[in-house]
C-alpha cells in the first residue's frame, strides 16, 4: 500500500501554522479538500495515485510559504495563551527536573556505596567539629570508629534523602500536572511556542548544570583529594544524561523543520512559485 503523501503534507502545515484552533482545523480541511480534487484530476488525466499526489503537492507549494500565506486568516494568539502555555512547560520541566534531582540522590547513594560516605560527602581540608558535635555524630552512629567517618556517613545520608525526597515531590507535580493536561475539550489555540521551545531550554539548562557539576568535581578531586566529590559527580552524571535527552529531542524537531524547508523541498520548492 503506498504511502499517503497528502497526510504527511497536512501534518507539515499543522507544524507551522499557530492561531486559533477553530481557524486551523478549517485551514487544514479547505488544504485536503483542494489536494484531494486536484489529485483526483491528475488520476483521471491517466497518473498513478501516488505520482498525482506528488504533483498536487508540489503546487500548492511548500508548508511553510503555505502557512505565511495563511497567516492573514489566522486570529493571533492572544498574550494570556502564550503565558499559559509557558507556565505549563515551566511546571513541566520543573517536574522533570525535580524527578532528575532524585535520580542524582541515587546515582550519590551507589557511589557511597562503591567507594565510600566520604567520597560523596567527606569534609574539605580543615574543617573540624567540637566535641558535643562529634558526639552527636559517634551517637547516631557509633561503628563509624571516629568523628570524621561519622560526619562523612551523617552527610552522605542528607545527600540522598534530600535529593531523593525532591524526586518524590516531582513525580507528585508531574502526576498532578498529567491530571491537569487531560482536558475534556480540545485546546483553544495551536502551536502557541516554538516548535522545541521546551526541548531547548532544557537543553540550555542541563547543559550549563552538567558542565558547572563536572568542574566542581574535578576541583574536590583535585583540591580535596575526592572527599565531597561524589555529590557533584552524581550531579553531573544525571546532568549529561538529561542532557543528551533534551538534545536528541531538539535536534529530531530541528531536522524535521529543514526537511520541511524550501532549500530541501526538492521540487515543491519550485512549486511554490507557481
Amino acid at each position: 500500500m503506498s504511502a499517503d503523501l497528502i497526510e504527511g503534507y497536512l501534518d507539515r502545515l499543522l507544524g507551522h501554522l499557530r492561531g486559533s484552533a477553530h481557524d486551523v482545523r478549517r485551514i487544514l480541511a479547505e488544504t485536503e479538500e483542494h489536494l484531494r480534487d486536484a489529485t483526483a484530476e491528475l488520476v483521471a488525466a491517466g497518473a498513478g495515485e501516488e505520482e498525482a499526489q506528488r504533483r498536487a503537492i508540489e503546487r500548492f507549494g511548500d508548508p511553510r510559504a503555505v502557512a505565511r500565506r495563511f497567516s492573514a486568516r489566522l486570529a493571533p494568539v492572544p498574550p494570556a495563551a502564550v503565558a499559559g502555555e509557558l507556565a505549563g512547560t515551566a511546571v513541566l520541566l520543573g517536574g522533570v527536573g525535580l524527578v532528575a534531582i532524585g535520580v542524582s540522590g541515587l546515582v550519590a547513594e551507589l557511589l557511597g556505596r562503591l567507594f565510600g560516605p566520604g567520597f560523596v560527602a567527606g569534609d574539605l581540608p580543615g574543617v573540624t567539629y567540637t566535641s558535643e558535635r562529634c558526639a552527636e555524630f559517634l551517637e547516631y552512629f557509633p561503628d563509624a570508629g571516629g568523628c570524621e567517618h561519622a560526619a562523612a556517613i551523617h552527610h552522605w545520608g542528607e545527600v540522598v534523602e534530600y535529593r531523593v525526597a525532591a524526586g518524590v515531590l516531582g513525580l507528585l507535580v508531574l502526576g498532578a500536572f498529567l491530571l491537569w493536561r487531560r482536558p475534556a475539550r480540545p485546546p483553544q489555540y495551536l502551536g502557541v511556542l516554538p516548535d522545541g521551545f521546551a526541548a531547548t531550554v532544557a537543553t540550555s539548562l542541563y547543559g550549563l548544570a552538567a558542565t558547572v557539576f563536572a568542574v566542581e568535581s574535578l576541583d574536590t578531586l583535585l583540591v580535596a583529594g575526592g572527599a565531597g566529590t561524589g555529590q557533584w559527580l552524581s550531579g553531573a552524571v544525571v546532568a549529561l544524561a538529561m542532557a543528551v535527552a533534551y538534545g536528541s529531542s531538539l535536534y529530531r524537531t530541528v531536522l524535521a523543520q529543514a526537511n520541511s524547508s524550501p532549500s530541501n523541498s526538492g521540487p515543491m520548492a519550485m512549486g511554490a512559485g507557481r
